[in-house]
Order: structure tokens, then C-alpha cells, then sequence
């Protein structure tokens, strides 16, 4: 006698482009994590806490996408460990996108505004859905975005999804996928498309 298996696993690829213009400079391109706190999400998103009332344990769906300079792939640590950019965003570049356990981005960067007004995290567009299995995040970064002011040149190397739970206004929210790439050095001549599928 046989037994079969099934099991329910969450896949994630992710595009990263560097635009000039609608010209492609630079990209990157990988598999990330679907984080122990995505999966937690996950499992009360599709749970009803109270069924004769519908009460649920959470609502909140994908919403955002954040930037860092940290994770282990960065390979610009002189330009990051140097201000404005130490300042600014520090931390150590320690973590990995293989290890569910991580919360956050390591070193996140602000998409606009100073210590007055601060944006850390941007809305993505509408979801669409490839397959019946998948679920496609977009999100244009514009060269005035992460890329401003004082941060001239600034070596991308993490990103990450947030809930509509999170706060743009702060940094160090708690993510549901994490990724760290190789280092897009993110300049106000450029925009960032991100294209982030879940597969389920």
C-alpha cells in the first residue's frame, strides 16, 4: 500500500531592474524566503477565530515593499559604512535570505523625507495572478525615491514585503518575505522595478 503527500509550500522568485530612461542597467534575479512570521500570517489569514461570528484572527494583506543596505550579499560595505549612509542606516550586514528566522530589513532605507517626515516602505501596485497558483507584487521605485538628497548613490542589497499591519512612517517593521541581493547601486538617474511572485 501507498501513501501520497502533499504538502503546501510557499515558493517566492523576485526580478529586480535598474531603468534608464526604460533602458535596462543593471538587474538582479533570485528566490527568496517566505519568513516564519509570513507563514505564522499566512496560517490566522485563512482562520476564522470565532466561525458563528466570522470573527477573524487578522485582515491584513500584502501592501508594501521596503529597501535596505544590509544583508550578507552587500558588496559595497565601504560606500555603506560610510556617511551619509553609516549614519544614517547602521548595522552589520549578518543576515541571510535562507534563514526564516530573520523579522526585518537589517538596514533599511528611507524612500523619502528626513527625521521630520520619514517614508520607509512603499505601496505596491494591484496584485495580478499569473497562474491560479500565483500571486505577482510590483513596485516602481522613482530616481527620487531611496536615492535623494544627501544619499547620492545608495547600494541596495535587501528588500523585503510588508502587511497593510506595518507603518510606513517607521522603519523596523516586520516582514513576511526577505530577500538580500547582490548590491544595485540605486542613483536619482535611475528607477527600480521589482516583480515579486508567490507560488504556491
Amino acid at each position: 500500500m501507498s501513501t501520497c503527500k502533499d504538502s503546501i509550500s510557499v515558493e517566492s522568485n523576485l526580478s529586480l531592474t535598474l531603468l534608464d530612461n526604460g533602458k535596462v542597467v543593471d538587474e538582479r534575479v533570485g528566490h527568496n524566503i517566505f519568513l516564519d512570521i509570513g507563514r505564522e500570517w499566512l496560517a490566522h489569514l485563512i482562520a476564522y477565530k470565532t466561525p458563528s461570528t466570522l470573527e477573524t484572527f487578522r485582515d491584513d494583506r500584502v501592501l508594501y515593499m521596503g529597501l535596505g543596505i544590509g544583508g550578507n550579499r552587500q558588496l559595497a560595505l565601504s560606500t555603506a559604512n560610510t556617511p551619509p549612509l553609516s549614519t544614517s542606516y547602521p548595522g552589520t550586514n549578518i543576515q541571510s535570505d535562507t534563514n526564516p528566522k530573520v523579522q526585518r530589513l537589517e538596514r533599511p532605507v528611507r524612500l523619502e523625507g528626513d527625521y521630520s517626515g520619514e517614508v520607509w516602505l512603499g505601496v505596491i501596485q494591484p496584485a495580478t495572478f499569473p497562474s491560479g497558483r500565483e500571486v505577482q507584487f510590483r513596485r516602481s521605485f522613482g530616481i527620487n525615491e531611496a536615492s535623494y538628497g544627501l544619499y547620492l548613490s545608495v547600494p541596495l542589497s535587501e528588500v523585503a514585503l510588508f502587511t497593510q499591519e506595518a507603518n510606513p512612517l517607521i522603519k523596523g517593521n516586520k516582514a513576511i518575505a526577505y530577500d538580500t541581493f547582490d548590491t544595485l547601486s540605486k542613483t536619482n538617474a535611475f528607477d527600480l522595478e521589482i516583480s515579486w511572485t508567490l507560488r504556491f
